[in-house]
């Protein structure tokens, strides 16, 4: 699965969120964030049901939480009852981790009453999955997008590493390259921005409301 229009900025937020901040922002796709406990999920329908109200056209998708946590297949499931079209598996190791969810995905969407193969994923690297960048190729068919997570310093050399070989292993796949969540501001996070899309990326995520008009900006067409 493929998705076609360009997303230039994913916002991440908790489902307690508030609403109308939050699509004030301007992201092109809002994330939910379903990395924290279970008790904090709750809030999940409620806000989707508002959003579909609000922007119909642009459905949020979900953060996953990785397969080591214990709890991606809960998190899946809640999401695609949620009404899911895209989520993001957080912490990916490898091609087979993305199979393994789209079994997940595919279970909970016949349970659901939807089609088969309707929920895209797009898989965040970890550092195991950036050394195995080339098994997320024919992984399979719902991967949309390859982005990765960051845990060093945005201007470190491991960052350049990392961020080469995802954009990389992206532009081989044919799927989107997405950038990861920066602590930076202001002009580094504007040559953080430049420097990825240079590097073959179409879009940035973001924790932060004051970066999305920044990202997508620089990450326009």
């Amino acid at each position: 699965m493929k998705e076609t229009p360009k997303i230039r900025s994913w916002l991440i937020v908790e489902p307690s969120a508030d609403m109308a901040t939050v699509h004030a922002a301007g992201a092109d796709r809002l994330v939910l964030d379903l990395t924290g406990s279970p008790e904090s999920w709750e809030s999940v329908a409620g806000f989707c049901k508002a959003w579909a109200k609000l922007d119909p056209d642009h459905l949020p998708a979900f953060l996953l939480p990785s397969f080591a946590s214990m709890q991606t297949e809960v998190a899946a499931e809640y999401a695609i009852r949620a009404g899911a079209v895209t989520v993001l598996l957080g912490g990916t190791r490898n091609g087979a981790e993305v199979q393994r969810l789209a079994v997940v995905l595919r279970v909970e969407e016949l349970r659901c009453g939807r089609p088969p193969g309707s929920t895209g994923i797009v898989a965040l690297a970890d550092a195991a999955g950036m050394l195995a960048a080339a098994s997320f190729e024919r992984c399979s068919d719902r991967l949309s997008g390859l982005g990765w997570e960051q845990d060093f310093d945005p201007l470190s050399d491991a960052t350049r590493l990392a961020r080469a070989t995802i954009g990389l292993a992206a532009s081989a796949i044919g799927v989107m390259a997405i950038d990861a969540v920066s602590p930076t501001r202001n002009g580094p996070f504007q040559s953080e921005c430049r420097i990825a899309r240079e590097n073959g990326f179409t879009g940035k995520l973001s924790r932060r409301l004051d970066q999305i008009q920044i990202i997508n900006h620089i990450f326009a067409d």
